[in-house]
């Protein structure tokens, strides 16, 4: 975890440290595929800074639905606790890191929340996806070589969690490269374009057209082209090389 990183989630924890769930038992879902009493027991009893990612991967799969009351405190209370865990790339979701805060999307956190709860929010997000620009650790598949890490997760996660793309894109492109541009260069090949229309394509992002949109004018952007030939040049990795070419707008 970076010292940023690492400074915004202690942080998180005194700004969050005021809530604690509403009652003995938590608002989440016991049918057969959800949350089983025995686990929930097993989740109020651990301590906030020892709870296992998979453990709140059991509640981030079974407490659907909300209120800004009980839930929303009950959220906030494990906000701090999910920063950790995903700052550590361990997100405490099944699926990974992509929609690990989605019930964010429904809280109107913007609106309704504290300003020093929005700002560590917002930070935590920005810092976040700048960390994450340094994982630069490839993979070999049958079309080339890819980034092992995906950052289109981080967007993702960002905005279902209706947290501020604009921002964050902001503060990637303010970021150092060659880092910065490489990453800006693979999720190029995630992006659509047609007559009426250029964006960037992730299966979770169909209902926010608006983000998607954002995110796919940014990365087709002349000034990211310029930005892919100097780091072309910069890196001497060839496999690194091969993927900013690759992005290269003909």
């Amino acid at each position: 975890m970076s010292p940023e990183l690492r400074s915004i989630v202690e942080e998180a924890y005194g700004v969050f440290g005021v809530y604690r769930p509403a009652a003995p038992t938590l608002s989440v879902c016991h049918c057969n595929v959800c949350m089983t009493e025995e686990t929930e027991l097993e989740l109020v009893k651990t301590p906030l800074r020892e709870i296992p990612s998979g453990l709140l991967a059991e509640y981030t799969n079974s407490a659907h639905g909300w209120d800004d009351g009980p839930i929303a405190r009950e959220m906030r209370y494990f906000l701090p606790r999910y920063f950790e865990l995903i700052a550590d790339y361990d997100p405490p979701d099944h699926m990974g890191i992509d929609i690990c805060l989605r019930r964010l999307g429904y809280a109107k956190w913007r609106e309704k929340w504290p300003a020093q709860e929005e700002q560590i929010i917002d930070r935590f997000f920005d810092a976040f996806l700048v960390a994450s620009l340094s994982k630069l650790d490839l993979v070999h598949w049958p079309v080339g070589w890819r980034l092992e890490f995906d950052l289109g997760d981080v967007l993702t996660m960002i905005v279902t969690a209706d947290g501020d793309i604009g921002r964050a894109l902001a503060a990637w492109d303010a970021a150092a490269d060659p880092a910065a541009t490489i990453h800006m260069a693979a999720l190029r090949e995630d992006v659509l374009s047609t007559q009426t229309r250029t964006c960037w394509h992730s299966a979770y992002l169909d209902e926010h057209k608006e983000a998607a949109d954002k995110i796919g004018a940014f990365l087709m952007r002349a000034e990211v082209d310029r930005r892919i030939e100097a780091a072309f040049f910069a890196v001497e990795d060839p496999r690194l090389q091969a993927i900013l070419s690759d992005a290269t707008v003909s």
